[in-house]
């Protein structure tokens, strides 16, 4: 889940304003964005002993997050919920039926899949050419093939401390960039990889400063620096050291972050809302679902490797039950899709296995809820 700003959740969790040092979205300007049209803000000083990567740079993050909590603990999803759930992905799947904008994809009778979705969504309108919009919807990495199949073992998550979480992290981070990088290179992006923080502690950026256990906040990405950032201690609150399935996602989505970052799909979004401010939410949620299933696009370049081949349903249950809103959720602050729709979007990158999967902005509205 995601926010212009990175928070979440309700109103009493939120700081008043902007975090220190971000930087505004950009101002109206010609698309596509000019070399050096995003200033570049001054270093942050030393950085914190979990980074890797660069520490500076222009202030745009997204964050990611669990459902809110209820009652006394900390639940993710109620079980009153579990029938709303499994309701609404039926729902979705009959929506994708009765939709004829887009196409199902099916997999090779070898391939790894869950059972759900498998679709391609296709555009239904025809912006002008050149255009934010028509860049959003027809951008050329939904032209690119299947990430190459990478050898990923999971390492251990032990106890689930900042040790533990940055060996982990730092094996599938490797995995993440040995993976997406063909694909930067087919685009003609020859991008420098991106860096990783883990904290447990206070941490500046340069999307401003964080404290650990910040509202419903899991991880978030800067995309001024190129910095992903993960709270161990959120992270072991919110999914303890046995749930591995849920941190594999959580680094995935935010490098989608980054992927959306490098082809251009962040700035055409920021554009595209200058002149569409009414389709905040919408375009959030379209984001931010596109960042998820670009991360169940990775899913399936390690499912053998990793290895989750022999926990598919358990990869089914924890992407639709780990992230997202709630169905209480008000309707003007559901920034980052339901955790059925999270769940629905990680499902149909996993099982189409391509960057096809991944068109959000071109899906209707139901799926995108």
């Amino acid at each position: 889940m995601s926010s212009p700003y990175g928070y979440g959740g309700p109103p009493q969790d939120r700081p008043v304003g902007q975090p220190p040092g971000v930087l505004p979205p950009p101002q109206a300007a010609p698309w596509p964005p000019q070399q050096g049209q995003y200033p570049q803000a001054p270093p942050q000083g030393r950085p914190y002993q979990g980074q890797w990567g660069p520490s500076f740079g222009p202030g745009q993050f997204n964050g990611f997050q669990p459902p809110p909590r209820r009652g006394g603990g900390f639940r993710l999803v109620l079980v009153a919920f579990t029938m709303l759930i499994f309701l609404g992905v039926s729902a979705a799947v009959l929506a994708v039926v009765l939709w004829t904008g887009a196409t199902e994809d099916t997999a090779g009778p070898d391939e790894p899949r869950v059972s759900g979705p498998s679709i391609v969504p296709t555009p239904t309108t025809s912006p002008e050419k050149g255009t934010a919009e028509d860049f959003l919807l027809n951008a050329d990495v939904y032209r690119t093939g299947p990430l190459q199949e990478q050898n990923c073992k999971a390492a251990n998550l032990g106890s689930a401390s900042l040790a533990s979480q940055k060996v982990y992290y730092q094996r599938l981070f490797k995995c993440l960039n040995d993976a997406w990088r063909p694909i930067f290179k087919e685009l003609g992006q020859d991008k420098p990889d991106p860096g990783l923080v883990v904290f447990d502690q206070p941490v500046q950026t340069a999307c401003g400063n964080f404290q650990p256990l910040s509202g419903r906040v899991l991880a978030f990405y800067c995309y001024g620096n190129q910095v992903m950032y993960v709270d161990v201690k959120q992270m072991n609150r919110a999914f303890g050291p046995q749930q591995d399935l849920a941190y594999l996602m959580t680094i995935a989505h935010e490098y989608g972050h980054h992927v959306q970052g490098i082809t251009g799909l962040f700035y055409a979004r920021a554009v595209y809302l200058q002149d569409h401010p009414e389709r905040k939410l919408d375009s959030s949620r379209r984001n931010e679902l596109q960042a998820s299933c670009f991360a169940g696009v990775f899913s399936k370049a390690v499912a053998r490797s990793y290895p989750l081949t022999d926990r598919l349903d358990e990869f089914k249950e924890q992407s639709s039950n780990s992230f997202g809103e709630s169905p209480s959720t008000p309707e003007d602050e559901r920034t980052h899709g339901l955790a059925t729709s999270q769940g629905f979007w990680i499902q149909n990158g996993f099982n189409v296995g391509a960057n096809k999967a991944c068109d959000t902005f071109a899906a209707p509205a139901d799926l995108v809820q």
